[in-house]
């Protein structure tokens, strides 16, 4: 066990460049080293296995028998590690191979769709997409990429700015504020159906600031609880009561008036979301390529983006 382990791959490269040569000569050439290196390391090698691998005289050379029994593995495991340092040449240089992405539920539609384009442009590229909320070191789990919410921690990884830091915000529909009133005050959010996005044992909380600086805590029941923000979104355009929904997922709604602010002047948490990948070199071409379209393309699906949102 200890003559593997202490075996220098150098050297076997240099045995089986002497026997396909036939030439101790030969093999110091392509090295650029002197003939005596090349003797001295064969006879190393020969000292880390412990037997005789050549028999040289000054016209000839031939492999002993436990040479040629060694000369025919180390030629082989030689050819593997060149096909597999050429076949990971391949990954880095064309996209090919699988690619683990993670994303939050609340932008499952945005990313989906940005996939589907990377997809079309790299045939050789399957991605497993899974849309969770969770965050703690979801690349220690082996994704290769993740799309997080909020503040990131970057010890260990590259974080790239998606989307800047976007409000939290209270919506409800007209329909809804019609039939229900509108609250005028934080207190009013009591006499009204809530939707939440995140619930503990049946119970939500949500904290609204004013100007950075007076901070409410509001305890409820939900009367509608999912954890997907577009699906919180789609029950609040239905009329089913108020929800804290991400300023950038409802800017077109406000807009086409389907949707009203609710308590002017409180707002929510305020994050980012963030790129993350793990800062290593070797990435393939297949994550670098994918990091690349997502760079570029998920930016794009912030209806209230500004050149200023959309960083590389």
């Amino acid at each position: 066990m200890s003559a593997r382990i202490n075996l220098d791959l150098n050297d076997v490269a240099l045995l089986v460049r002497v026997v396909q040569t036939q030439s101790f000569s030969a093999a110091a050439r392509e090295r650029g080293v002197p003939v005596s290196t090349v003797s001295r390391r064969i006879a190393r090698l020969e000292t880390g296995l412990g037997i005789r691998l050549l028999e040289r005289t000054t016209r000839s050379l031939r492999l002993t028998d436990a040479g040629r029994a060694y000369f025919a593995h180390a030629e082989r495991a030689l050819d593997d590690l060149a096909q597999g340092s050429d076949r990971v040449h391949e990954l880095r240089k064309e996209p090919h191979g699988r690619v683990r992405v993670v994303a939050p539920l609340a932008l499952g539609a945005a990313v989906s769709n940005v996939v589907y384009a990377y997809l079309k442009k790299y045939p050789g590229v399957s991605i497993d997409l899974e849309l969770d909320e969770r965050r703690g070191d979801v690349l220690a789990e082996g994704f290769d990429i993740a799309i997080l919410t909020g503040k990131v921690d970057t010890s260990d990884f590259v974080a790239r700015e998606l989307w800047a830091s976007t409000r939290k915000l209270l919506f409800a529909s007209p329909r809804y504020l019609e039939a229900r009133g509108t609250p005028r005050r934080v207190d009013d959010l009591a006499r009204h159906d809530c939707i939440a996005t995140r619930a503990t044992d049946g119970m939500a909380t949500w904290t609204l600031s004013m100007g950075g600086r007076l901070k409410r805590r509001i305890n409820f029941a939900p009367r509608f609880y999912v954890k997907e923000f577009s699906a919180a979104r789609g029950a609040v355009l239905a009329g089913v009561g108020i929800a804290m929904l991400p300023e950038v997922l409802c800017t077109a709604d406000v807009a086409a008036k389907r949707l009203v602010r609710v308590l002017d002047g409180y707002e929510g948490e305020v994050g980012g979301v963030y790129l993350l990948y793990r800062a290593h070199r070797s990435l393939t071409a297949a994550v670098r390529t994918c990091l690349d379209h997502f760079l570029a393309e998920l930016p794009a699906t912030d209806p209230a983006r500004s050149p200023s949102k959309r960083r590389r």
